[in-house]
């Protein structure tokens, strides 16, 4: 399992998450009435990596309906 840290912009403290992928990790994330927020994973290489993802978060399923 890999380590996602999530930052919120505005002085909320970092919440880290165990999960196995990032579509799980944003999922089980609860953002509140933040409007983005930035993750940041090291790879199983050791290349550390980061996303800004907006909030609530949409998977492409949800977003496109039944596809």
């Amino acid at each position: 399992m890999r380590e996602y840290t999530f930052t919120v912009p505005g002085g909320q403290p970092e919440k880290k998450i165990e999960a196995m992928s990032l579509k799980k990790a944003m999922k089980s994330f609860q953002g509140g009435d933040a409007e983005e927020v930035t993750i940041e994973w090291t790879s199983r290489k050791g290349n550390p990596s980061s996303k800004v993802v907006r909030l609530p978060y949409k998977s492409r399923k949800e977003r496109k309906g039944r596809l």
